[in-house]
């Protein structure tokens, strides 16, 4: 059976209030009625987790979800050589000044070479998703369907398993389009003309996958870089009943959650130490001083996606994983507008700001 505990004390805002809270500079009212919102789908949300947490078809889920993570680590560590190092993962943490003081190297757990890896991912971090009404001036439509983001893009390899499970059934959520965006090593976005960003005809670091029949989305990245104001995070967007083009694109869809994922402190810096993440001007914003981390975090819910470094050294790469519960009944169609439209002959500025903030 999933722990309820364990369930209850992930029940993270690491894809929380959205894109108004995360922007610097956004009217403080509008901030207020983002927290208010989650405020109050808090009881709703834990209700729900509690119910699914005692459900065989959540239980068995999760087995599932065990075991193609090992099997995804593994896979990953003999691609590139691993097998002789150890992996670490980090360890249960449960409110901002806990997870903010304390090392996260699992070292500490005793895993070692003959430690399965069963036992390594059997702590199945979640997030509930809640009403957003922004999503931020960076998210560009029409991105190609695709695993792989990275484009070529320089930084420490992130393979991303995301599994997704509605939260009124307790079942996985089939078919559904995921789409991630995020910044460089440098803390630069791909496919807007926005100043110092990487213009339109950029694709680097944005993708579209599909759920399989158990709810689970994969991707591979990089880990992403910072910008002033703002912590490392990646943007996450799930889109129900889309039509898929020709073109390997999608069209329309019902946006049933936009929302974002976070990092631990101690790894993000261990990250900037590392080239080309050293090549950053911009000035580093610690998590407890994000927009999101610090006015969110409680000894309930933990922002952050739960991880395993594949080997000694960082470059190594990193399996991050979450399972998410998703509110599928929510429609956030209006606040899916778009920066720019990109087409096969490249991309088009759609005249949009996004959320109303500087920065997403």
């Amino acid at each position: 059976m999933v722990n309820v505990r364990n369930i209850a004390a992930s029940l993270a805002f690491s894809s929380i209030i959205g894109a108004a809270v995360a922007h610097p500079g956004d009217p403080a009212d509008e901030v207020k009625r983002e927290l208010e919102s989650h405020k109050s789908a808090r009881p709703f949300a834990r209700r729900a987790l509690n119910s699914c947490a005692g459900s065989p078809e959540t239980a068995a889920l999760k087995a599932r979800s065990v075991a193609r993570r090992a099997a995804a680590a593994e896979a990953l560590r003999q691609k590139r050589g691993l097998a002789g190092q150890v992996m670490r993962t980090k360890r249960d943490l449960v409110d901002l000044e806990q997870w903010a003081t304390v090392d996260h190297d699992s070292s500490a757990l005793g895993y070692s070479l003959d430690t399965p890896l069963e036992t390594i991912f059997d702590s199945n971090a979640t997030c509930a998703l809640v009403p957003e009404v922004t999503i931020g001036p960076y998210w560009v439509a029409g991105e190609l369907i695709r695993a792989d983001v990275t484009d070529a893009e320089p930084g420490v390899p992130v393979h991303l398993d995301l599994q997704f499970v509605d939260i009124n059934t307790c079942e996985p959520i089939p078919d559904m389009l995921i789409d991630i965006w995020h910044c460089n090593s440098t803390g630069v976005y791909s496919g807007v003309n926005a100043t110092g960003q990487g213009g339109l005809d950029a694709t680097y670091l944005r993708g579209i996958q599909g759920t399989d029949a158990d709810g689970v989305a994969q991707f591979d990245t990089i880990f992403p870089g910072h910008y002033t104001g703002r912590a490392p995070h990646i943007h996450l967007m799930s889109t129900e009943n889309a039509t898929i083009l020709s073109n390997n694109t999608y069209l329309s869809g019902k946006p049933n959650h936009i929302g974002q994922l976070f990092f631990d402190q101690d790894l993000i810096t261990e990250v900037e130490t590392l080239t080309p993440y050293t090549a950053n001007t911009q000035r580093l914003t610690l998590n407890v001083d994000d927009g999101i981390d610090a006015q969110t975090a409680t000894e309930d819910y933990d922002p952050f996606v739960a991880y395993v470094r594949l080997g000694d050294d960082l470059n190594s790469g990193v399996l991050a994983y979450l399972t998410v519960f998703v509110d599928t009944t929510a429609n956030y169609t209006s606040s899916a507008r778009a920066a720019a439209h990109y087409y096969e002959g490249g991309g088009v500025s759609t005249g949009n700001t996004g959320g109303g903030g500087p920065r997403p």
